[in-house]
C-alpha cells in the first residue's frame, strides 16, 4: 500500500511544469506583451492637387465720354448747328445757358469728369468762365451720334468748319478705344435754313412735295400788294444738314402746321425761331412754336419769280432764303 502510494507521488511532480528559478536580487519581470499589429489603409485613388486659377485680367473699357474724346482727337473738330448761335446769335444767351445747364451736366459723371481731365479743370472751380467752358465742351460732345452695339459702340460725326466741304463719319468704336470706320462722305457745310422735304408746296396743278420741285416749275405766289398769281420756279436748293439738328414746329390756331429751319424767314422779316404762341402768322395765331429733332437727311427751298419771292408751303404764305442767300 505505501509502495503504491509513493509510486503516485513521484508520477504527480514529473508532470508538473517546473517554475526556473529566480536569481537572488533580481525583479521578475512580466511576459512580454503580444505586438500590436497597425493595419495598412485601404487601397484608393491618390488624392488630386487643386490649383488656384490664374487672375484674368479684363479688357479696359474706356466711358462714352473718353471714347468720344478718342474720335474727336482722331477726326477733328465737331462740326454741329449751334443753337445759341443759330439761327440768330443773342448776347449773353450761351453764358445764361452754361449756368442754366451746368447742374444737369455735372449731375452726368462720366461726361463731368471726362471733360474735367480733358481740360485741366478743378472740381472745386465753379466759375462762370469754367462753366462755360465746360458748357461748349458738353455741345460738342453731344453733336456726336453715340449708341451701343454689342460690346462695342456705333458713332457718327461731322468735322469740319462751314462754309468749307465738310467730312461726315461713321463707324464703331470698342470698349477699348479701336476705331473701325465704315463710311466716310464729303458733304456741304453750313447749317440748312429751308423746310422740311415733305413739306406741301401750293402749284396751279396742286400741292407738290418742296423736294420734287425743279426750276421752271410753276408755283403760286403773290405779288406787290398781295394778290394771288403764278410764278416760275427759278432756283432749288437742297442743303444737307448736319448729323443732330433741331428745326421749329409752328402749328397756328387754324389748324396750319409747318415744320422749317429756325432762320427760315416768314413774309415780313421775321425768323420762326423767334415766333412764339400769340404771334400773328398769315392772317392766324401760333398756338405752337417749339424745337423738334429733324430726321431728314436735308432742307430744302425754292425761289418764285415774282416781286415778293414769297409762296405758300403746308398752306402758310412764308419767305424764300434764296433772296437773301446763294
Amino acid at each position: 500500500m505505501y509502495r503504491l502510494m509513493f509510486l503516485l507521488i513521484v508520477l504527480l511532480a514529473a508532470c508538473a511544469a517546473p517554475t526556473p528559478a529566480v536569481p537572488p536580487g533580481t525583479t521578475p519581470q512580466p511576459p512580454a506583451a503580444a505586438p500590436t499589429v497597425i493595419p495598412s489603409p485601404t487601397p484608393g485613388p491618390l488624392p488630386t492637387a487643386t490649383t488656384s486659377p490664374a487672375p484674368t485680367t479684363a479688357a479696359a473699357v474706356v466711358s462714352p465720354a473718353e471714347l468720344k474724346y478718342q474720335l474727336i482727337g482722331k477726326f477733328g473738330p465737331i462740326f454741329f448747328c449751334d443753337s445759341d448761335f443759330y439761327p440768330v446769335a443773342r448776347p449773353g444767351a450761351e453764358q445764361t445757358n452754361a449756368e442754366q445747364q451746368f447742374p444737369t451736366i455735372q449731375a452726368n459723371t462720366d461726361e463731368y469728369q471726362a471733360i474735367l481731365r480733358h481740360n485741366n479743370l478743378k472740381e472745386s472751380d465753379t466759375s462762370a468762365e469754367t462753366k462755360l467752358l465746360i458748357y461748349r465742351e458738353h455741345k460738342k460732345l453731344n453733336a456726336i451720334i453715340f449708341e451701343p452695339s454689342g460690346s462695342a459702340f456705333k458713332f457718327q460725326l461731322q468735322t469740319g468748319q462751314a462754309p468749307r466741304s465738310n467730312s461726315q463719319v461713321e463707324g464703331t468704336i470698342s470698349g477699348g478705344g479701336t476705331i473701325a470706320v465704315t463710311q466716310q462722305l464729303s458733304v456741304a457745310g453750313g447749317c440748312p435754313i429751308c423746310l422740311s422735304g415733305n413739306t406741301l408746296i401750293a402749284t396751279p396743278g396742286g400741292p407738290v412735295a418742296v423736294k420734287d420741285l425743279r426750276p421752271g416749275m410753276v408755283v403760286w405766289t403773290v405779288d406787290a400788294v398781295g394778290a394771288r398769281q403764278a410764278a416760275t420756279v427759278l432756283e432749288t436748293v437742297r442743303r444737307p444738314v448736319p448729323l443732330i439738328h433741331e428745326m421749329v414746329y409752328l402749328a397756328l390756331a387754324d389748324g396750319r402746321e409747318i415744320v422749317a429751319a429756325g432762320a427760315h424767314p416768314t413774309t415780313d422779316g421775321r425768323l420762326f425761331a423767334d415766333l412764339k404762341p400769340g404771334d400773328l402768322v398769315d392772317g392766324s395765331r401760333v398756338v405752337k412754336a417749339e424745337r423738334v429733332r429733324y430726321e431728314e437727311d436735308a432742307t430744302y427751298d425754292l425761289l418764285p419769280s415774282g416781286e415778293t419771292g414769297a409762296y405758300w408751303a403746308n398752306g402758310i404764305l412764308i419767305g424764300s432764303t434764296l433772296r437773301h442767300s446763294d
